[in-house]
């Protein structure tokens, strides 16, 4: 399996899967995307163009904001606490992968394990049995990194490419969402703040 990812001149193409991480919704014990209409049904998902701008065979396209997004580091602890449907988790990705100042994404994508929420209550009951439904673990936040240190390799800051202007060009911003990618619930919110009342 060998991971091409592009990197700063003089950087070695990956020849391992990467460590990313990442944060679900998780909507009637099912996890979706943070932003596309797109569930995790898997533990291992292939990426596509929810868009339909191109080929799925050539996801993550440069041109384009398709491909499985993680994280280089791990989301804060806090960071899903204070809400009813935010989970954070830990994969491994391989395949293309796209390098960008914030973060990664990817052709292909593997769930190790899943962040344990702080409280006890129904989030907790239902990520556990979401967990179950994709045979992967629910360790606390202390345990994440650690859980896929047998499935991958993190990328160093030596490797992550600085910030540009240029959202799509190499080492940029992620680029943003199109809206015809957006899930449906995300259009509802986005629609709320754009367009306003009376």
């Amino acid at each position: 399996m060998t991971t091409s990812a592009p990197a700063p001149a003089g950087a070695p193409d990956l020849a391992w899967p990467v460590v990313g991480f990442r944060q679900w919704r998780l909507v009637g014990g099912v996890l979706k995307s943070m932003f596309v209409a797109g569930d995790w049904l898997e533990a291992e998902q292939r990426a596509r163009c929810y868009a339909g701008r191109h080929d799925d065979a050539e996801v993550p396209a440069k041109e384009c904001s398709c491909g499985i997004y993680a994280y280089y580091d791990q989301v804060p602890r806090m960071a899903s606490a204070g809400t009813r449907e935010l989970v954070a988790g830990v994969v491994v990705l391989w395949g293309q992968i796209e390098l960008h100042a914030t973060g990664m994404r990817a052709e292909h994508a593997r769930l190790v394990a899943l962040e344990l929420p702080i409280s006890r209550g129904r989030k907790r009951r239902d990520l556990v049995a979401a967990a179950e439904r994709l045979s992967v673990a629910v360790v606390p936040h202390r345990r994440l990194r650690a859980s896929a240190e047998d499935d991958g390799l993190p990328i160093g800051p030596e490797l992550r490419p600085r910030a540009s202007l240029d959202p799509y060009q190499h080492g940029g911003t992620l680029p943003s969402v199109p809206w015809e990618a957006l899930a449906p619930e995300r259009r509802k919110r986005y629609r709320r703040r754009i367009i306003p009342r009376g």
